[in-house]
């Protein structure tokens, strides 16, 4: 019995390791976020696997009955989402720490994250970094005022990353700018994808570029530079 934590592509399937390749072939259950996401992954790969969903909302009152059942039937099960990591503001936590509770090993199969991509072409340094994954749909402004409020206070500087979604980017965007100034940031959309974007430039420049084009689609990334406003 164990449960793979496996990450899958954020967006180009040819992302996906041999090594989760092999570990999606060998299970005897997929756990997945939802059904078109762990169908894309099976199909893609010519297999027909027996899955179990697992959707954000519900994670918490189904993982104990989950991880039982990988430990009763001696399952070989592995947990995927819709994009990237599980864990990393998708579901995966109260499962894996249900399977630890009664005994399922763990292991992480490591592979794809828009955290650690949009970092690594971002330009920006990142020697340490706060991650706020998605922010509250309500009082982010208080919300982003408490993050500069703790900031700070600390002796080192941080950079900042955030998810955040096309029809929320904007406003954010001014939120921003309304609490760190106009700071340096990199916006990176539809990562590894056929129309994946890449902006980097003060928060102004970058609402004038969202202006020009107009609504953006998917999913984006942002990297707040924020080591300058210490004097690092």
């Amino acid at each position: 019995m164990v449960l793979f934590v496996v990450a899958t592509p954020i967006g180009n399937l040819k992302d996906l390791s041999e090594r989760a390749k092999e570990v999606i072939k060998e299970a005897d259950l997929v756990i997945c976020e939802s059904r078109e996401k762990g169908l894309k992954i099976l199909n893609f790969l010519g297999l027909k696997k027996r899955m179990i969903y697992l959707p954000a909302p519900r994670e918490k009152d189904l993982a104990r009955k989950i991880a039982e059942e990988i430990k009763n039937q001696n399952l070989k099960a592995v947990l995927l989402v819709s994009a990237g990591t599980p864990g990393v503001s998708d579901p995966g936590s109260f499962l894996v720490r249900e399977c630890r509770e009664i005994g399922v090993p763990v292991i992480p199969v490591p592979g794809p994250s828009a955290l650690s991509s949009a970092v690594s072409v971002s330009g920006i340094p990142i020697q340490r970094v706060l991650f706020l994954g998605f922010l509250p749909k309500k009082g982010r402004k208080n919300f982003l005022l408490n993050v500069k409020d703790a900031l700070d206070k600390l002796p080192f500087p941080l950079s900042v990353v955030i998810f955040e979604s096309p029809h929320r980017i904007s406003r954010t965007l001014n939120d921003i700018q309304d609490v760190f100034g106009d700071i340096n940031l990199f916006l990176a959309r539809e990562m590894t994808k056929a129309h994946e974007e890449y902006f980097f430039g003060n928060v102004d420049s970058v609402k004038r570029i969202i202006e020009k084009r107009g609504r953006l689609k998917g999913e984006i990334t942002l990297v707040l530079e924020l080591t300058n406003l210490k004097g690092f």
